[in-house]
């Protein structure tokens, strides 16, 4: 017999749930490397009634409004969002439809029209052995081709013109996802006959504050990712191509495969690439690797160095630490940062850990929070004493929390 449900209970519990939830996340600071809450006035699109709404009519045909009634939202993704990825990511083709990153990749591989079984080749380097993205590729019916290199952070040319030559995939996709930027001026040459596609859901902001190059720039056919991980945006994806026959052979895949984009998303992004472009993308895209790269000598100056010190730690927004040094697990450790009031990702996966859990870091959200050089060794402080010490637990989450408070953000706009 099924038991009886009382949903007022249930109810109340979930309230209780989301408001605990809310109340923390006030007073912490978030280092969780694929996640950046973004700004207040993106996440206002949200309690408007474009969140329970879809819009079809992107080309803006005068006989293609079957839901005449969007035309005022619409006009956000079309005269806001659009305009800015055009300008952001310098592409002659872009679209808001994807919902995540991973979705980007998807309609990537959809949009191949090539026989099952046909190679694509996955390059990386923030994984130890097959990827999440691999597994996609295999979903998808093809067959899923990893790139292995002998240097953790910078996969060798030489290797991927063996696989190119070995394989002949018809895509070659490039996660740049670990701690140093992909070096895909040497890389993407190397990829000559197969499409190439980057995800740039870890470099996004270096990107479009200027930091890093665009890939599109360096021959790649198409770039795309998520638009929360690094960046300051909504939940969704975006996608950006480089040549017309590649963007339509994308754009019909999400015709099949994208019934609605999110307009509510869509304008948070608009909103959010708008502020990124007026509050000094360039000065907060450079903050982020110098802030990532001073948490990492302060860390290390506290005893707790990150992998990759011969190299400066990072040459992006994360840090890798081991913290077996200290004498505690990495999954303890996590824990325990956590009820200091400190949010990270504990990775099992990461190269050069062999399988041993590590914390994986990013600053990008902390950063857009206000967080600068000046804070981190404060920061590091807090952490290596969170780690070490269980009983400073309640010490720990006040400071956080005083620091947290004291951060003022130039990064965003009022809302």
């Amino acid at each position: 017999m099924q038991a009886v449900v009382d949903v007022e209970d249930l109810l109340t519990a979930g309230l209780d749930a989301l408001s605990s939830h809310q109340r923390r996340a006030a007073r912490v600071i978030s280092l969780v490397p694929t996640e950046n809450a973004g700004s207040r006035l993106a996440r206002g699109a949200y309690a408007t009634d474009a969140g329970a709404r879809a819009f079809y009519n992107i080309d803006g045909d005068p006989d293609g409004w079957t839901l005449p009634s969007r035309r005022h939202a619409a006009r956000i993704e079309t005269e806001l969002t659009l305009p800015l990825l055009h300008h952001v990511t310098g592409a002659s083709y872009v679209s808001a439809r994807p919902l995540s990153g991973m979705q980007s990749t998807a309609l990537v591989l959809a949009s191949l029209g090539a026989p099952p079984g046909t190679a694509v080749l996955v390059v990386h380097a923030a994984h130890e052995g097959t990827c999440r993205t691999s597994r996609l590729v295999r979903r998808m019916r093809f067959t899923a081709v990893h790139l292995t290199h002998r240097d953790w952070y910078r996969p060798d040319p030489g290797a991927l013109t063996a696989a190119v030559t070995a394989h002949r995939p018809a895509l070659v996709i490039f996660e740049d996802g670990g701690l140093f930027p992909l070096p895909l001026a040497a890389l993407l040459p190397e990829a000559a006959g197969a499409r190439t596609h980057v995800d740039i859901s870890a470099t996004m902001p270096l990107i479009f504050g200027g930091v890093l190059p665009s890939p599109l720039g360096l021959g790649a056919d198409s770039i795309g990712g998520a638009t929360h991980a690094a960046f300051p945006g909504p939940q969704h994806g975006l996608l950006a191509m480089r040549t017309a026959p590649v963007a339509e052979a994308v754009f019909a895949a999400e015709r099949d495969l994208v019934a609605s984009h999110h307009l509510a998303s869509v304008c948070a992004l608009g909103f959010a690439l708008a502020e990124f472009e007026s509050r000094a993308g360039v000065r907060y895209a450079r903050a982020i690797v110098h802030t990532a790269r001073a948490l990492g000598a302060a860390l290390a100056a506290e005893g707790l160095t990150p992998q990759a010190a011969e190299r400066g730690y990072t040459g992006g927004h994360q840090l890798w630490v081991d913290t077996r040094p200290v004498g505690v697990d990495a999954a303890i450790a996590g824990e325990r940062l956590a009820a200091g009031g400190i949010d990270v990702e504990i990775r099992y996966d990461l190269p050069g850990f062999g399988g041993v859990p590590a914390l994986s870091l990013g600053v990008a959200e902390a950063v857009h929070a206000g967080l600068g050089e000046q804070h981190v060794a404060r920061l590091a402080g807090l952490m290596v004493l969170a780690i070490r010490d269980p009983d400073a637990r309640d010490r720990v989450a006040f400071d956080v929390r005083a620091l947290r408070q004291h951060l003022r953000s130039p990064y965003m706009l009022p809302g």
